[in-house]
C-alpha cells in the first residue's frame, strides 16, 4: 500500500509539471472533492461530498460546493442517477474595458439527472454518460464601483437559470486490483456548444472502502455565455465507501 501511495504522489507531480507547461496563456487551477458512499440494497446507492476548487494560478478560491444523489441500477450494463450541488461562487464582474468593478460571493443551485451506459471489453470498459443538468442564480444584489466617476453604487443581478446538456464518453482500463487509468471527453451544450473537458487519470483503489482520483483536465470555452474560459486543471480527489 505505501509503494502505491508513493506512485500516486509520483504521478500527481508529473501532472502538475504538465499543467504548468501548458497553462501559458490559460487559467490553471486545482479542484479537490471527498466523496461518500453508502449502498442501500444490490441496485440502490447514495452519495454526498463536498468540494473546493480554485483559479487565478491557484491564487483564488473560485468555488465551494457540497452534493448529494442517489443512483439506481436498472440493468447490468444501464444506471439511472440524481442529484442536487449547493454551489457557493467566487464572482468577479468587468466592465467592457476589463477593468473589476464587482468581486462577490454568491449561490446557485443545481439539479441533474442522468443515464449511464457502460460495457466491458476484458479489462477494458467503456462508458458513455447522458445528463440533463439545471442551475438557478438566485437574485443578488451588490456594490459596484463606477470606475470612471470613482463612486460605488448598488447593482442587482436578476435571477438566472440555466438548462445543460452534457455527455461524457470515458475509457477505463484495469491494469490491476489498485489502478485503473482512464480518459474522457465531455461536451456541455445549451443553445450551442458552450465548451468542452479532456481528462487523464487514474483511480487508485487501495480497497474496498478508499479509493484516490488524480486527474489532469483541460477545459476549452467556446461560447460568450461561458465566463471560465479556457483552463488546465489538476483534480485530487478521495471516496470513501461503506
Amino acid at each position: 500500500m505505501e509503494r502505491s501511495i508513493k506512485t500516486g504522489l509520483l504521478l500527481a507531480a508529473l501532472l502538475l509539471a504538465t499543467a504548468e507547461v501548458k497553462a501559458e496563456g490559460d487559467d490553471f487551477g486545482l479542484w479537490s472533492e471527498v466523496n461518500v458512499e453508502k449502498k442501500i440494497s444490490r441496485n440502490l446507492s447514495v452519495d454526498g461530498g463536498v468540494e473546493l476548487r480554485t483559479r487565478d494560478h491557484v491564487k483564488t478560491v473560485d468555488r465551494w460546493s457540497g452534493s448529494i444523489g442517489a443512483s439506481y441500477k436498472l440493468t447490468d450494463w444501464l444506471k439511472a442517477s440524481a442529484g442536487y450541488t449547493l454551489l457557493y461562487d467566487n464572482n468577479e464582474k468587468w466592465n467592457d474595458k476589463q477593468t473589476k468593478v464587482a468581486n462577490f460571493w454568491g449561490t446557485r443551485h443545481r439539479f441533474n439527472v442522468s443515464l449511464t451506459g457502460s460495457v466491458d471489453f476484458g479489462n477494458l470498459s467503456v462508458s458513455l454518460r447522458e445528463r440533463w443538468q439545471y442551475t438557478y442564480r438566485p437574485e443578488k444584489t451588490v456594490e459596484r464601483t463606477k470606475v470612471s466617476k470613482g463612486t460605488v453604487e448598488d447593482k442587482t443581478y436578476n435571477g438566472k437559470g440555466k438548462n445543460v446538456w452534457r455527455n461524457r464518453l470515458q475509457l477505463k482500463y484495469k491494469v490491476s486490483k489498485v489502478w485503473r487509468p482512464y480518459v474522457n471527453g465531455e461536451t456541455f451544450v445549451s443553445n450551442g456548444m458552450d465548451k468542452y473537458r479532456l481528462s487523464a487519470g487514474t483511480e487508485i483503489r487501495l480497497s474496498k472502502q478508499h479509493s484516490f482520483d488524480v486527474k489532469y483536465l483541460f477545459q476549452k470555452s467556446c461560447g460568450d455565455d461561458d465566463e471560465e474560459g479556457n483552463r488546465h486543471i489538476i483534480g485530487l480527489g478521495y471516496t470513501f465507501k461503506f
